[in-house]
């Protein structure tokens, strides 16, 4: 019994302050990745591509929804003005991380957003919710750059247009 004691004082004694060291730990990382979105959202709103595109890493991997796959920045760039030339301009986007967590020198963040765009031709926006992974990396001075992402719609296609679906 004094050694199941010894335990349960041992595992209250070195426990509980690592757990609650890596709770700590974590809301600071969920404040980082929520910053970076934000800066990352108003960009993509404002159209200003210099600061977006700052936050990815050269060799990023974008699997996107609904397209094919995109390697690197200037792959992002490309899509990014094809989209743009055709009229294609987002009104609001913002992102929710829900989990996140510290692999060495990544971050993971999962997370779920809403998106409002308008598109040549449409006279109403489209608005959007769906999900998210992202993969970050960390550049010599610390900060996060996107290696990764990939996301996509809850809206299902199928059923657009279908009775009774708004």
């Amino acid at each position: 019994m004094r050694a199941l004691r010894g335990v349960v004082a041992s595992l209250l004694f070195f426990g509980l302050p690592a757990a609650a060291l890596a709770a700590q730990q974590n809301v600071k990382l969920m404040q980082e990745v929520k910053a970076f979105g934000d800066v990352l959202e108003a960009a993509l709103v404002e159209d200003d591509m210099e600061t977006m595109f700052g936050f990815y890493a050269d060799d990023v991997i974008s699997l996107q929804n609904y397209g094919p796959r995109l390697d690197g920045v200037a792959a992002l760039r490309k899509h990014h003005d094809e989209m743009t030339a055709a009229g294609m301009k987002i009104s609001s986007f913002t992102s929710d991380p829900t989990e996140a967590w510290e692999c060495g020198n990544q971050v993971i963040e999962i997370g779920t957003f809403t998106i409002a765009l308008n598109m040549p031709g449409m006279t109403e926006t489209i608005r959007d919710t769906g999900k998210y992974v992202t993969v970050y990396v960390r550049d010599a001075d610390g900060a996060l750059k996107i290696k990764v992402e990939t996301w996509n719609t809850d809206m299902n296609p199928m059923e657009m247009g279908a009775p009774g679906h708004e």
